[in-house]
């Protein structure tokens, strides 16, 4: 085998040669590998920015003159922002990669490791002012220069203040506070101003007044609320001598304040906050909540846990009010010692959620805050959210006179095994809290712009509504037309969603909604018939437009103008832009359809500039500028796939093939080296999940895996690696996968270039059960990966997703899963899709991952699959990260799956030699201390048996 596979190596670096010496890909270029990545184009149009980061180690950010081409840079940079008037920069920069990471060797203390620091650039000379030790800063949004930064700690915090003594001589108390240095600078005037011990702070969006927070120093310098006017100067204290202040919050007009502030320490039980609220004109701050509010429900207070909003107009106050804590005899009494407190949870049937879903959302129940609101100037307070109506949706762009509220609380058993479960909706009134039952869906009512009407898409019956607010009248909006308004290829027992909806006109002059290729618009009052804004265009040529919202600010789509759309053609996988105005039935006019990906147009706010993105799979999406969303004078800012300059790339495109469900004609993705021979034979790694063609035009950088194959890694190496669609029959997810990958395999074998003998398969989750599942029907893959799969339907119905609480009943009945009835009902379901009862049948060498904290899939599944293989003798291996999750969070996790997956297929699809790791497993003993790489000499299936050896020879020959 050995001499093959090195016969095999001089025939690929031969063919390496003719390509120029492109090299292949390999682990190490992972880290190296860049991206950009929060791209965005400044007020005025005229600069652009971006950050170019590796995997690891430091980035840079890139300003760019999208007129003259300059480039400021800033390297190590996050967090980054234009000013309003587009003449500065800011940004948080990281210490250095390589000097960081040589600390932690040296176990250097958290207390001296390097500090982020703040750059300021200016534009228009270039010149950056820099901050060292920064924790945080805020920039006003509007028409202002100013931006405030808190220091972190000094480095040295022991070293004395120079001036120990008071001006009289005395001893300077010595300061208490927590606090650090804060300073607002303006970047055009270079006006600064310094305040110490601050705690928090928060800038207006105009950037007229600045607000923070101290914390006391001694007994001269008690802490409280503070505000700076920034254009004369003048410092305000609006609260003084509280233990705790939270929550600053400013208005939209930056002159009025909230805030939290209790009196009680750290040392009390229980924390009591009064809400207070100070605007521009007045001296000190007041209370304007606390628990003697009229209006608060009895024993209620305010919630240090709930958000504080100001409404836009500034004339309503929002905050969360909150039970008072109960305490409970048993927990107070102090005569029982804590090893005599028996710890148990009770599962009680009728529990309206089961006991790790509570477990899990013990924390936000607790903390449950519910949502009250202030008239600012009157004072009236209105308790809006209650115990039996948790969940009210606040607008704060407008004051409009209802809000919708909704209450579960009759349906939460069900969530055990349907998520599609109706909810009852109120409407509240604003002056007075009360609530008018209005419906019970299982749709989402949303308010319009202007308050007038609620729409909701019901699933029951698959159709829009909407409901007039005055007259609570309910008209049914697409009832009788001949368009599906729902997912037309839905393929799972649940019930279909929408397409979604662009939103309404303004002044609520339309509500518009998507079918699967077009657009309708809606006449509330129900006058005009329903109009297809894009006339039918998008169904006859298979194209389906979405509405682009330029403007980031906008709410409603324009009463007048143009609209632009997206473009995206289902079969040919071309994307674009289109154009249209909502007040016609006319076909919309292109502005760009090719065979790229387009994404991220956004305009400038202050001009016709715009950017966006453009890739393929074999195109890096670089940045791209051009004179307005006409795409008048498209023009490349970036050039960051010249790293793909000397790599082995691949190519993608589209194969097609018969389902053997119905002979319906579906796609794939085929990749294929960039040096790719037609008359030379490929192994061949086939990867799905459910429907993935629509990504042709994704450009795919190389990375490590988190779960599945890395297709930029195996295409470079020399392997062909195909992704077919599947859809699937209501019961039989099994055979559906079978029905699907095996054509599609077939079809491509059948172009001669494919070694039929050297195929693989893999997935991940859903693509991992299908996998398992495969191996039990066909013996024609020389080697399968099967990541966190579900082996035994039986006993994964009854278990939990621990990452929600979850039963997982639901997945089974009625989603992924799609077996269609409870486990008692369609018992053979369960059993004939499990692929556990037939690991006798298997003969396919497998790689499993499963790790041991998974919260989607349970780890024991991985587990039975294991014990079943081991105890048949066929050769499997599975990996499990300590502490992972469903797919890897870890970088060397990440790393070590790549190098391991690409060891196993290499093996089998290559011959080459196996690693140490197959042949002689990692001993607990030897964990942590080798991880056995190394290519072996050995043969894992001679070293574990001649069963395993015939096995082996078996599974290689394939199935006649």
């Amino acid at each position: 085998m050995k001499k093959r596979y090195l016969l095999a190596v001089l025939m690929a670096l031969l063919a390496s040669s003719v390509m120029a010496q492109k090299r292949a890909l390999t682990h190490d270029d992972y880290d190296s590998w860049k991206s950009i990545q929060n791209a965005r184009i400044s007020n005025s149009g005229q600069w652009v920015l971006y950050a170019v980061n590796p995997q690891v180690g430091d980035g840079v950010l890139e300003v760019q003159n999208v007129q003259n081409g300059t480039i400021y840079r800033v390297h190590r940079a996050k967090n980054f922002q234009f000013s309003p008037n587009s003449n500065f920069v800011v940004a948080r920069v990281d210490p250095e990669y390589q000097k960081e990471r040589e600390l932690k060797l040296k176990k250097t203390s958290k207390t001296k490791m390097p500090k982020d620091s703040l750059h300021i650039l200016d534009l228009g000379t270039g010149n950056v002012r820099l901050e060292s030790r920064v924790k945080s800063y805020k920039m006003a949004t509007e028409e202002s220069d100013w931006v405030a930064w808190l220091h972190d700690k000094p480095l040295n915090d022991k070293k004395k203040d120079k001036a120990d003594t008071t001006a009289d001589g005395k001893k300077r108390p010595k300061s208490k506070s927590k606090g650090t240095e804060l300073v607002l600078l303006n970047m055009a005037s270079g006006a600064e101003h310094r305040w110490q011990g601050v705690m928090d702070y928060a800038i207006s969006e105009k950037g007229n007044y600045l607000y923070f927070e101290k914390d006391e120093a001694d007994s001269l310098n008690p802490s409280g609320v503070f505000a700076f006017n920034t254009s004369n100067g003048e410092l305000k204290t609006l609260n003084s001598g509280l233990e705790d202040y939270q929550k600053l919050t400013i208005d939209k007009s930056g002159e009025q304040l909230a805030f939290l502030g209790t009196a009680n320490t750290s040392k009390d039980d229980d924390k009591y906050f009064s809400l207070m609220h100070w605007k521009e004109g007045v001296e000190m701050a007041s209370i304007v909540a606390d628990t003697m509010t009229n209006g608060l429900p009895g024993d209620w207070m305010v919630s240090k846990n709930g958000n504080i909003n100001f409404s836009e107009s500034g004339q309503r106050l929002y905050f969360g009010t909150a039970p008072r804590p109960v305490k409970y005899a048993y927990e107070e009494d102090t005569t029982i010692l804590k090893e005599e407190r028996p710890e148990v949870d009770v599962w009680s049937w009728n529990d309206p959620y089961i006991q790790p879903m509570q477990k899990l959302n013990s924390g936000r129940e607790k903390n449950r805050s519910y949502i009250g609101m202030i008239d600012v100037k009157s004072g009236q307070f209105t308790q809006l959210a209650q115990q039996y109506l948790e969940s009210v949706s606040i607008d704060y762009r407008r004051d409009g006179d209802y809000f919708i509220a909704m209450d579960d609380q009759s349906y939460r058993m069900q969530l055990t095994w349907d998520t599609q479960m109706p909810r009852d909706y109120y409407l509240v009134d604003a002056k007075t809290g009360n609530a008018e039952s209005i419906m019970t869906t299982k749709g989402r009512p949303n308010l319009s712009p202007e308050g007038k009407y609620a729409t909701w898409y019901n699933p029951d019956d698959r159709q829009w509504y909407m409901m007039e607010i005055a007259t609570k009248t309910i008209t049914n909006l697409t009832a009788g037309m001949d368009v599906n308004f729902y997912n037309e290829l839905h393929d799972s027992p649940s019930l279909p969603f929408q397409y979604g909806s662009p939103g309404w006109v303004e002044d609520d002059k339309a509500f518009l909604v998507y079918d699967r290729y077009d657009i309708w618009k809606f006449d509330p009052s129900g006058k005009k018939s329903p109009v297809n804004i894009t006339n039918g265009y998008g169904r006859k040529n298979n194209i389906t437009f979405r509405y682009s919202r330029l403007d980031r600010d906008q709410r409603a789509v324009p009463a007048k103008g143009e609209m632009v759309l997206t473009a995206f053609h289902n079969w040919t996988k071309q994307s674009g832009y289109f154009k249209t105005r909502h007040n016609r039935a006319a076909d919309p006019e292109k502005i760009i359809m090719d065979d790229f990906r387009f994404y991220g147009l956004s305009k400038a706010k202050d001009s016709d500039q715009v950017i966006l993105r453009r890739s393929s799979h074999t195109e890096f999406p670089e940045m791209w500028t051009a004179n307005n969303y006409e795409l008048d004078g498209l023009s490349k800012l970036t050039n960051v796939g010249d790293q793909l300059v000397g790599i082995n790339r691949g190519t993608a495109e589209l194969v097609e093939f018969n389902s053997l469900e119905d002979g319906e004609t579906m796609q794939a993705i085929l990749y294929k080296p960039e040096n790719f021979d037609p008359n030379k034979k490929y192994p061949l790694i086939v990867y799905f999940y459910e429907r993935r063609s629509n990504s042709l035009h994704n450009h795919m950088n190389p990375s490590p895996s988190r779960s599945t194959v890395n297709i930029p890694y195996y295409v470079s190496n020399d392997y062909l690696v195909l992704v077919p669609d599947i859809k699937y029959e209501l019961g039989y997810p099994g055979p559906s996968a079978y029905n699907h990958v095996i054509p599609a395999t077939n079809a491509v074998v059948a172009k001669g270039f494919v070694d039929k003998d050297k195929m693989a398969i893999q997935g991940q989750s859903w693509g991992g059960y299908q996998v398992a599942y495969l191996v039990t029907k066909t013996d024609m893959f020389a080697a399968a990966g099967a990541g966190a799969p579900v082996v035994n339907m039986t006993s994964a119905y009854g278990g939990v997703r621990w990452g929600s609480g979850m039963s997982r009943m639901f997945q089974y009945e009625k989603t992924q899963s799609r077996l269609g009835g409870t486990l008692w009902d369609k018992p053979t379901r369960y059993f004939d899709n499990s692929p556990l009862f037939r690991a006798d049948e298997i003969t396919t060498p497998l790689f499993i991952m499963h790790n041991d904290k998974d919260t989607a899939v349970p780890w024991y599944q991985g587990i039975e699959f294991y014990m079943a293989l081991r105890r048949l003798k066929k050769p499997a291996w599975m990996v499990v990260y300590n502490g992972e999750v469903h797919n890897l969070g870890k970088r060397r996790n990440m790393k070590d799956l790549s190098i391991r997956m690409s060891q196993f297929f290499d093996h089998y699809l290559k011959d080459a030699p196996a690693p140490e790791w197959m042949v002689k497993g990692l001993p607990a003993t030897l964990k942590g201390r080798t991880l056995r790489y190394e290519l072996s000499e050995q043969d894992p299936a001679e070293v574990q048996g001649t069963g395993q050896s015939l096995m082996k020879e078996k599974a290689k020959g394939g199935k006649k």
